[in-house]
């Protein structure tokens, strides 16, 4: 893949690739005109929050246009500006994203660098909540990558022992069982690697 400037990230077209984006121009996109309103040195540092909320925080290389919206509609409303933001397809981003993404991915090693020295504790809650929030936006798939390195990250190791083998069994078996539980009727693709 293609190492990125720091102010882009991957944004998610509707036929599943991604083409790279930068946050001016993602901006640009869902704020157009409302742009006036706000001032545009406020607007960069909130644009510059948001991209790093999806990339440092959250671990995400890959967004969709419907979910930097939101999460920039978010920002701009805390700090008290009232702008019309769209989903980039004319949608009026409002409680709930309306765009569909194609796939929805997680990097479990940044989930697993989160949990911190908590360890499984924190990880497995932090891991369904990321499963609901991806279910949330509709996707045609929910993809969880790094299985095997967020796994010896939890367990302190840099070679894969038994310990390793077993973690990994109840980390899948878990997801199974939530995505059963949360995917309901819905035409959605689980995959871990």
């Amino acid at each position: 893949m293609i190492e990125l400037r720091r102010d882009c990230i991957w944004l998610a077209q509707p036929g599943g690739e991604a083409i790279p984006c930068s946050v001016e121009d993602l901006t640009f996109e869902v704020v157009g005109g409302g742009a006036v309103e706000v001032e545009p040195e406020v607007l960069r540092h909130a644009a510059a929050g948001v991209l790093h909320y999806f990339k440092s925080e959250l671990g995400r290389v890959r967004i969709t246009l419907g979910e930097f919206a939101e999460a920039l509609g978010k920002v701009l409303a805390g700090l008290g500006y009232s702008v019309e933001i769209t989903g980039g397809a004319g949608d009026r981003v409002g409680g709930e994203i309306r765009q569909e993404s194609v796939i929805q991915t997680t990097d479990l090693r940044a989930v697993a660098c989160a949990a911190g020295k908590m360890g499984e504790l924190e990880f497995f809650p932090r891991l369904r909540t990321m499963l609901r929030e991806q279910l949330a936006v509709a996707p045609k798939a929910v993809e969880f990558h790094g299985l095997r390195p967020a796994v010896k990250l939890l367990l302190g190791r840099k070679h894969w022992t038994r310990d390793c083998g077993e973690l990994e069994q109840r980390i899948l078996e878990t997801l199974r069982s939530w995505w059963s539980h949360e995917s309901g009727t819905r035409d959605t693709r689980l995959v871990v690697r």
